[in-house]
């Protein structure tokens, strides 16, 4: 960050009411206890960070009874090679006063206003993406009087490498009237175009948020992919309060609701509001990130809460909206639809203007096999790896229960003749692999002393791919264990040896 945008984040925060974060900070209160729960090493080792989180699991951050107030959440994590929806598959869930009902329960990337499951930097009051934006940080408060749970799952096809968190808390009196902490994702997409005129009742407007109950509601963070043609800033926002059949509160037009003025023209961040990501495609497309959060002018209701945004552009095209509300109210929700799973939640993903030329050569982490294997019912996950444990990206993909021989489809950008060498793993073998193409003969691999760094590839030698697909037989177990795959375009001559894997300290 340079010195002249600190000076202007620091003028933006003292321009700010200071009742909002620090009238409160002086009062000592001995009646209160301070507390972290973390992702750490439990056995005092340095491994402080959930391994190998699987697909359809959950892992508990912070059980507790109260009263208290969480005031902030950490968190870091990284993916297994060629995982671009990780931030997506990821779900928080939070849980006040022992509701079965999860108060929150949002993709982690867009609670931490990261959407399209991008990374980029966020600059603002309660929520934060550091300059590495692999940093999230959370500072909603959230206070509960008897319960608080707060939980991930793993809500994709594929295992997450490592999770790293903390969750800072407070135990003791909390003062009356103290909302609970709610949060609402929401995707929709292809939504067309809505007529430019005559809307007075926003029947088809995109909802961001509706809830029963009593409260306020303090903003929310909205991510919109558009096609060439289809800017989205021209719709009112239009709030609808305790069941008011028009607009209690409706406006000017998407960008206003969002504080800027007549579009957006580069990304920024301000305490309240902002444009952390603007991407401007080849095709004249763009995938937007913009947030409003209502700390100093929460929107208050008695009993129901409605807000929404009109969608107004061209009718030649659709856009994907997604969002996430963020609101306090007295009780916790009574429902919440259910999240889709994977594929459901995953935003779209554009091929390049100029997609590169097919690679004559490439490494294939196993892991990346691991959806693939499971979707086919076998007992298939990648395990993460420490880096000096002698695998090439982080991790190895781990079959179970093998009674049968195993077929591995290996994909290839097109048709034709590949070389292949594949690198087992040797701790796992109780009996000899045996490994080749499918129809072929096979090659036999018998466990090996020492460390995995030393385990030698094993050439397979050529053969035809078919339906952008090579098909590799495993036999033994009954586990198996494979790190990395190589792949040739043409019968590579089998006197020259593979080079070692690249190993890479982190994997994105």
């Amino acid at each position: 960050m340079t010195a002249t945008r600190a000076i202007l984040i620091l003028a933006a925060w003292a321009s700010v009411s200071p009742a909002a974060e620090l009238s409160d900070l002086a009062t000592v209160r001995p009646e209160w206890t301070t507390h972290r729960a973390s992702s750490f090493d439990r056995s005092g080792g340095n491994v402080d960070n959930l391994e190998s989180f699987a697909p359809q699991t959950s892992h508990v951050l912070l059980d507790t009874d109260g009263p208290g107030r969480i005031n902030h959440v950490w968190m870091t994590l990284a993916a297994f090679p060629n995982h671009a929806t990780y931030l997506r598959d990821v779900v928080v869930r939070m849980y006040w006063e022992g509701s079965p009902i999860p108060s929150v329960e949002v993709p982690l990337g867009d609670f931490f206003a990261q959407g399209h499951a991008k990374r980029y930097v966020v600059e603002s009051a309660p929520v934060v993406a550091g300059n590495n934006p692999k940093a999230l940080n959370c500072y909603w408060p959230m206070p509960f009087y008897q319960h608080a749970r707060i939980e991930l799952y793993n809500n994709g096809r594929r295992s997450i490498r490592r999770i790293y968190y903390h969750v800072e808390y407070d135990l003791g009196p909390q003062p009356p009237n103290q909302g609970l902490f709610h949060a609402l994702f929401r995707y929709e997409r292809d939504l067309k175009t809505q007529a430019h005129s005559g809307n007075t009742t926003g029947r088809d407007n995109y909802v961001i948020l509706e809830t029963e109950g009593q409260g306020h509601y303090v903003g929310c963070a909205m991510f919109v992919d558009a096609p060439p043609g289809g800017w989205w800033g021209e719709g009112d926002d239009m709030i609808f309060i305790d069941h008011s059949p028009a607009p209690v509160i409706i406006g000017t037009g998407t960008e206003d609701y969002f504080n800027n003025a007549w579009g957006f023209n580069q990304a920024f961040c301000y305490p309240y509001y902002g444009c952390p990501l603007l991407e401007k495609r080849p095709d004249g497309g763009t995938a937007t990130a913009v947030y409003r959060w209502h700390v100093p002018d929460p929107i208050r209701f008695r009993k129901h809460i409605r807000v929404t945004m009109e969608h107004i552009y061209s009718n030649r095209v659709a856009n994907d909206y997604s969002s996430v509300a963020y609101w306090y109210q007295l009780e916790p929700i009574r429902s919440r639809p259910p999240l889709p799973f994977a594929e459901g939640n995953h935003p779209r993903f554009h091929a390049p203007a100029a997609p590169p030329p097919a690679p004559e050569r490439f490494d294939l982490s196993a892991t990346e096999l691991e959806a693939e294997l499971a979707g086919r019912g076998l007992a298939a996950r990648a395990i993460t790896a420490g880096l000096g444990d002698g695998y090439s990206d982080g991790g190895w993909l781990r079959i179970d229960k093998v009674e049968s021989p195993v077929e591995v489809k290996i994909p290839v950008p097109t048709d034709g003749m590949y070389r292949v060498h594949i690198k087992p793993v040797s701790h796992v073998l109780e009996r000899p692999l045996k490994i080749g193409f499918k129809g072929g003969p096979m090659r036999t691999f018998e466990k090996q002393p020492g460390h995995e760094s030393r385990t030698p590839f094993l050439d397979l030698g050529p053969t035809a791919a078919r339906n952008k697909v090579l098909t590799v037989v495993l036999e033994g177990g009954p586990t198996l264990g494979l790190d990395v795959i190589r792949v040739v375009k043409g019968p590579e001559p089998a006197s020259q040896p593979p080079e070692k894997p690249t190993r890479r300290e982190e994997v994105e």
